[in-house]
């Protein structure tokens, strides 16, 4: 889970948290930042977004993602909350989609809508200036994984290098998991 701070408002980025973890984030957030009007999920997996009804809950957030990732949200099975303690997705509503080339402003801040699919189909990325947040599609020296439900290799190797590491060199990368990384330090994998 990442949280932007701007303005004394927040947004989170992939609230997966579990309900043991809930009261003790709510109250850092609320310590952080007066409200998260939006929520943006990256996609539809689990353990991205386990947190999204007490998100939503505490703070009357709106919820974002792509169309394409609506089925694994409706879905426990598809979103493999099964591989989890709990086993089931959290019900909650998503207030609207993101495509791949949107700008959405919030929170003073406009954020940059990446259709990253291959991870899942309706993954997408986001840019905030030169930072990206990629959830499960690259991570530092490796990718997500691409033999789940309605991934794609192929389609996450095109995301990597024709949309990812086309973005300037100084480019932070923040995965879905591991360390940050660079665009630059990414390119030496693919040969670009």
């Amino acid at each position: 889970m990442y949280l932007i701070i701007n303005n004394k408002k927040g947004v989170i980025i992939d609230p997966g948290f579990i309900d043991v973890e809930a009261d003790a984030l709510i109250k850092e957030i609320k310590s952080e930042c007066q409200g998260i009007p939006a929520v943006l999920l990256t996609h539809g997996h689990y353990d991205h977004i386990s947190g999204c009804a007490i998100i939503k809950q505490q703070f009357n957030s709106k919820i974002y993602c792509h169309k394409l990732e609506e089925d694994k949200i409706n879905d426990s099975e598809k979103s493999g909350a099964g591989l989890f303690p709990s086993g089931n997705n959290p019900i909650f509503g998503i207030d609207d989609y993101l495509h791949d080339g949107k700008k959405i402003e919030l929170i003073g801040l406009t954020l940059k809508i990446i259709h990253t699919p291959g991870h899942t189909c309706g993954g997408i990325s986001i840019l905030l200036g030169n930072v990206l947040f990629s959830g499960d599609t690259i991570f530092k020296s490796s990718i997500g994984k691409a033999d789940l439900y309605d991934s794609s290799y192929d389609d996450e190797i095109s995301s990597i290098k024709n949309k990812i590491l086309t973005l300037p060199l100084e480019t932070i990368i923040y995965p879905g998991h591991g360390p940050e990384t660079t665009v630059k330090d990414e390119k030496k994998y693919f040969n670009i």
